[in-house]
C-alpha cells in the first residue's frame, strides 16, 4: 500500500512530528528541526529506532553525545534519557 512520499513531508518552518504509519506493532513517526532547534532531555516508554534523512544533529542519550548524519542508523532502549539538537535542518525517522 502507497502511503506517501517521505520527501513530501520534509520541512524546516518549524520543528514537527508527524506519523508516517501506525498499526498495533510499531509506530513510525517523521521528526523534523530546524538548524539550531533543540528537544529537551525526555525519555520514551518504548524502544526506539532512528535513521537519519537529512542533515546532522547532535543526539544525547544517558550523558554520551552522538554526531549524526545522513544515512546513520542508531537505537535507544526504553527509559533512556535522551536529548536532540539540530547542528542544521535535522531530519529522521523514529520506528518505536
Amino acid at each position: 500500500m502507497h502511503l506517501g512520499n517521505l520527501w513530501d513531508q520534509i520541512q524546516f518552518g518549524k520543528t514537527t512530528k508527524s506519523s508516517v504509519y501506525k498499526d498495533a506493532k510499531m509506530n513510525v513517526m517523521l521528526l523534523n528541526l530546524p538548524e539550531g532547534e533543540e528537544l529537551k532531555p525526555h525519555v520514551s516508554k518504548t524502544d526506539a529506532f532512528l535513521v537519519v534523512q537529512k542533515g546532522e544533529c547532535d543526539f544525547t542519550i544517558e550523558g554520551k553525545v552522538y554526531h549524526l548524519k545522513r544515512g546513520d542508523l542508531f537505537s535507544f532502549k526504553a527509559n533512556q534519557l535522551h536529548a536532540v539538537k539540530a547542528i542544521t535542518d535535522f531530519s529522521m525517522l523514529i520506528v518505536k
